[in-house]
């Protein structure tokens, strides 16, 4: 066997690049075209999206919150807030629908790490016969976000959303003095009882 040459050797380097550049973009356009389809399955099912915000769950009362770290408000098909901790709640036209849709397709996935997880919003997905069949639940602050298992392809996306929550009408991102100074006072309570 021959040795190559110098001409040959730089030919085959590039053949090796180019070839690994095109194959890298069509395994990215297909997860993206992957994703997109699934996304666009979830929304031929959806009639109606509803975005709720409400006062951070840490700060509920404990017969309102019995588990921190599961949605029990959702049951039955019904949401079931105390009104005193709901501050929001729109639910979306088919022009908003169709922004949200967009905005969670073409979204950059940030990755934070805080640790927090203060939820304040929920975002609700209604079937044809005004069943929810899908939830995502953020805390904005974190980027992170408990879900119903067939919208975890969402979850992510949905936490890249703030301004255009904002640009629907919703307007609570952040407790106020009041409520702030209450917690502490209830906290102060609870912690004089033990």
């Amino acid at each position: 066997m021959g040795v190559l040459s110098i001409k040959t050797w730089i030919l085959l380097k590039k053949i090796y690049y180019v070839s690994t550049a095109f194959f890298l973009l069509l395994v990215m356009n297909s997860c993206d075209s992957q994703r997109k389809s699934e996304i666009d399955l979830i929304f031929e099912q959806t009639k109606k999206v509803e975005i709720l915000a409400y006062l951070d769950r840490n700060q509920w009362e404990k017969e309102d919150n019995p588990d921190y770290f599961k949605l029990d408000f959702i049951k039955n098909n019904k949401v079931k807030i105390n009104k005193k901790y709901l501050r929001n709640s729109i639910v979306l036209d088919s022009f908003q629908i169709k922004k949200l849709k967009e905005g969670l397709v073409n979204c950059q996935i940030e990755n934070k790490e805080l640790l927090c997880y203060d939820p304040r919003h929920l975002i609700l997905f209604y079937n044809n016969e005004n069943k929810i069949f899908g939830y995502i639940e953020l805390c904005f602050v974190c980027n992170e976000s408990h879900y119903s298992p067939n919208m975890e392809i969402l979850s992510k996306c949905a936490l890249r959303q703030e301004k255009l929550f904002k640009e629907f009408g919703i307007t609570y991102f952040n407790d106020t003095e009041e409520e702030k100074v209450e917690f502490m006072k209830r906290m102060k309570e609870i912690k004089n009882r033990e």
